[in-house]
């Protein structure tokens, strides 16, 4: 069991590099930019990544899955209070709460992280699958709308 633990863990950190190198060459400008995903910005998106992986933290430190309710409404709900967030922050909320889930996820029973087991849907729903989905959403608008040195 512990093999599988080290496994996803290591999946979720080359995941969370990739996702986080999509990152690395947009400027402030590009962050708040509209239309990434329908209306979203990748601040909106990375404050989105963030909110799933508090879930993830907090679920994690009461042994239980509390369930959100409506995704939607959860998303939605999300999305606004962190509106009026600077994207400079944003992201240093993301890498902090990072943080806290790659410590949690530490310290989690072997168990969490077996096939079935509800946690497991969980880390990989808020952790690679979520990485996976969203870096790429960023990638492709980036490279047809960033103004960065790199991106003309």
């Amino acid at each position: 069991m512990k093999d599988r633990k080290n496994a996803v863990l290591a999946a979720i950190d080359d995941n969370w590099r990739q996702f986080r190198n999509s990152l690395d060459k947009l400027v402030s400008e590009d962050m708040s930019k509209p239309g990434v995903l329908g209306d979203q910005s990748v601040t909106d998106i990375v404050g989105h990544i963030t909110s799933w992986e508090w879930e993830l933290v907090t679920s994690l430190d009461r042994g239980a899955i509390e369930p959100v309710g409506n995704v939607d409404q959860f998303n939605e709900r999300e999305k606004e209070r962190k509106s009026e967030t600077e994207p400079r922050k944003i992201v240093e909320d993301m890498d902090q709460v990072h943080r806290s889930l790659r410590d949690q996820l530490a310290k989690a029973p072997s168990a969490y992280f077996e096939p079935f087991d509800p946690f497991r849907e969980l880390i990989d729903s808020s952790t690679v699958l979520h990485y996976q989905e969203h870096g790429s959403e960023i990638r492709i608008w980036a490279a047809k709308n960033s103004h960065s040195p790199s991106n003309p």
